[in-house]
């Protein structure tokens, strides 16, 4: 299975936010940092119980696609350290010095976040902010980064130009391909001139499967058409950002994981 990874620098891009909301994103970037570690928040959501898993009660057909329980985190973390053993580093942009010396980071679509946890035990003097529609429970967050809870797909509740590195991961099946068009311009929108974007996803295509697995890709590719996922967002990422503008030297690089029973041994290869 296909994983793709596109980083990019910013330039300088438009700014999009009215004043008042700018005013209010910046007051509350200051109350955070005054307070020092802001603990992650978990909202009471109502569920609905379907076939032993929990599944938020939305409107938005998305929200219905992926549980929120155990097994969905247990799933997330597989996939986090999957990311890791085929690209082999945590991040491909060049911002090492500058994590280690102290930046602001924003993981979008933060999930449990693995990934912001593991960064932020790596680089103790840069600050790590994680957003998503529900934060899942994290019992000991490192000092240095906090989660907030954010409908993503109506915007970034941040000023312009706040953060020097923004990544997102594994979001092929939280986007329509409408959210995607809101998401990439505000990803841009609050990262600093001359800072980094790098976004991973799977490729969503599946190469050499036998009659089983081809009758299943069929049924999960139509129930994703009726939600408005792009299956193949992945592919398409370099060209989105190109077109948004803003950001130049923009880098793709693709990954194959193989699956199966027989396969186990050659993942970390």
């Amino acid at each position: 299975m296909p994983f793709s990874a596109v980083r990019s620098k910013a330039t300088h891009h438009t700014k999009s936010l009215s004043n008042s909301v700018i005013k209010s994103a910046s007051s509350k970037e200051k109350d955070d940092e005054d307070q020092g570690v802001v603990e992650p928040k978990f909202p009471i959501k109502k569920f609905d119980y379907v076939e032993g898993r929990n599944y938020r009660q939305s409107k938005k057909p998305n929200d219905q696609f992926l549980p929120c329980d155990d097994e969905e985190i247990e799933r997330l973390q597989v996939n986090h350290l999957l990311f890791k053993s085929l690209f082999v580093t945590q991040y491909f942009s060049p911002v090492e010095a500058a994590l280690k010396s102290g930046i602001k980071v924003l993981d979008v679509s933060a999930g449990p976040g693995w990934w912001l946890i593991d960064m932020a035990k790596a680089f103790p003097k840069s600050h790590f902010t994680g957003c998503d529609e529900m934060i899942y429970p994290i019992s000991t967050p490192p000092t240095n980064c906090h989660f907030r809870v954010i409908d993503i797909s109506k915007g970034l509740p941040f000023a312009d130009d706040s953060f020097d590195f923004v990544t997102q991961h594994d979001s092929l099946f939280r986007y329509s391909q409408k959210d995607w068009d809101t998401v990439l311009p505000e990803l841009i929108r609050v990262l600093k001139p001359g800072g980094y974007i790098e976004l991973v996803e799977p490729g969503g295509v599946i190469q050499d499967i036998g009659p089983n697995m081809s009758i299943w890709m069929m049924r999960l590719t139509v129930s994703l058409q009726t939600r408005d996922i792009n299956l193949k967002i992945a592919t398409q990422l370099e060209g989105m950002l190109e077109s948004i503008g803003g950001l130049d030297k923009i880098e793709a690089s693709h990954r194959s994981a193989p699956i199966g029973c027989q396969n186990y041994a050659r993942t970390g290869q």
